[in-house]
């Protein structure tokens, strides 16, 4: 029961955490179904950061999602996850230290948000 893919754990997290109490260090758990097995998913809160997108700066909230090391990825922490800190909550960036080398994702664009994408203005 309450087990989750892997996007579906996404959507889980971001509407069962109230981002507004998180302290560094929390952590968040979720049974993940991925490559035919069930897995305990582990996501920690590493803080807040505003960081600079093709959209313009935007605060995001930074989490460390576990994952399995060896064929893929070099550790458990090599995955850090940037999401926008509004009621979005929407994927920003994604970094990864791979087994071959690492990877870095930025989101390039987005349409039919439910609440208004907030920009840091200087």
């Amino acid at each position: 029961p309450n087990i989750q893919d892997m996007v579906s754990t996404y959507y889980y997290l971001r509407n069962k955490v109230d981002t507004s109490k998180l302290k560094i260090g929390d952590e968040f758990f979720a049974d993940m179904f991925f490559d035919e097995e069930n897995y305990g998913f582990k996501l920690k809160y590493l803080g807040e950061e505003t960081i600079s997108t093709d959209f313009g700066k935007v605060k995001s909230l930074v989490f460390r999602p576990y994952v399995l090391a060896g064929r893929v990825f070099k550790e458990e922490e090599s995955l850090t996850l940037w999401v926008s800190n509004d009621k979005n909550k929407i994927p920003l960036r994604v970094k990864a230290d791979l087994a071959v080398g690492s990877l870095r994702a930025d989101l390039e664009a987005f349409k039919g948000l439910k609440h208004p994408f907030k920009i840091v203005v200087d």
